[in-house]
């Protein structure tokens, strides 16, 4: 673990904890602007599809599924994966730090055995930290393309509104999965694993 006068940084979480400060750097502004660029790319080929789909073209079902945008049926999987992230903090909260999945009991596995499975779980974890906080700058950067284009459309920019909660269950769930992976560190690093 990565100790800074006893604190963990937050850039363990996503791997950024390690190298010269320049390279991490201009790693998050290339991951910021790929997103921005994949968010923006998103609202316009949603954009382009609505209008064939308004035209009368026949698409193909992703081609449909992205002409609608976002709707209550796309609005749960964020808000779900915050809920069940936090199902996972409470229950880390409040029990003992449950042995990792592998092979055999967990009796029949030698203390280094247990500690590198925790390692690898907790490595997992922050991988998918990392996907999830990707997935929801792209998605964050869709919905301020979406609030720019209705702006200059003369429309409010709240009737997407779907948009903005879809992006909010995201924004929720990356969260709370962040707190999951910086208690289950702490819990690791407190094993000595």
């Amino acid at each position: 673990m990565t100790t800074d006068g006893g604190r963990r940084r937050l850039t363990e979480l996503v791997f950024l904890h390690r190298g010269p400060l320049l390279l991490r750097a201009l790693a998050v502004i290339i991951a910021a602007a790929a997103c921005g660029v994949a968010g923006v790319a998103l609202y316009r080929l949603h954009e382009d599809l609505a209008r064939r789909v308004a035209a009368g073209a026949s698409l193909n079902a992703v081609q449909t599924f992205i002409a609608r945008g976002s709707s209550p049926a796309t609005l749960w999987p964020g808000w779900a994966a915050a809920a069940f992230f936090a199902i996972a903090l409470l229950r880390l909260r409040r029990g003992p730090l449950e042995p990792a999945p592998g092979r055999g009991a967990p009796e029949q596995r030698t203390i280094s055995e247990l500690r590198g499975g925790l390692r690898r779980e907790y490595r997992a974890v922050r991988i998918v930290l990392v996907i999830l906080a990707l997935v929801t700058a792209v998605d964050a950067s869709r919905a301020v393309a979406f609030a720019a284009g209705a702006q200059r459309s003369g429309v409010s920019p709240f009737i997407p509104w779907a948009v903005y909660v879809e992006t909010g269950g995201l924004v929720v769930a990356t969260l709370t999965l962040a707190v999951y992976a910086w208690a289950f560190g702490a819990d690791i690093a407190r094993l000595g694993a």
